[in-house]
């Protein structure tokens, strides 16, 4: 009986890893990734389409003494439940080129707005965009090196 149970119990745990499903996100020191992919964070999400970004496009458009704008590739993904980031449906086909700037003397990031920096990104809501703001920057100037 012992026997069998153990068998039984192994069977079960061998089923239910084959037959777990992939996850679209995956959360690594609080960042979110696109099938944990480093190179593609999660840069925006809504209660129904987010938005993944490409950090080896990211380059600087133009910079002055007061500004630098920074361009990047980002395709949509429509989520199949609202907020949630376990399943999407990905549009990567849908390429996008997306723009942010970044005051120079304080390091704050705006949004682009019709070509110029529209509202500052800030605050809790914004958090991801920080992040994966921050980490397009230092993807530009690596890529631009």
């Amino acid at each position: 009986m012992r026997r069998f149970i153990c068998l039984l119990m192994l069977l079960l745990i061998m089923t239910s890893t084959t037959f777990a499903e992939e996850k679209d996100f995956v959360e690594m020191d609080g960042i979110t990734y696109y099938h944990g992919d480093p190179g593609f964070p999660v840069w925006s999400m809504g209660n129904r389409v987010g938005a993944v970004a490409d950090l080896s496009s990211a380059y600087i458009v133009e910079e002055d003494e007061k500004w630098r704008l920074i361009g990047f590739l980002s395709f949509p993904v429509v989520l199949r439940e609202q907020g949630g980031t376990e399943r999407a449906i990905p549009l990567e086909d849908e390429w996008r080129e997306c723009w942010f700037w970044q005051k120079l003397k304080t390091g704050e990031f705006f949004f682009n707005r019709d070509g110029r920096a529209g509202n500052k990104v800030e605050g809790e809501a914004f958090a991801r965009e920080l992040t994966a703001y921050q980490m397009l920057l230092e993807a530009a100037e690596a890529n631009m090196r």
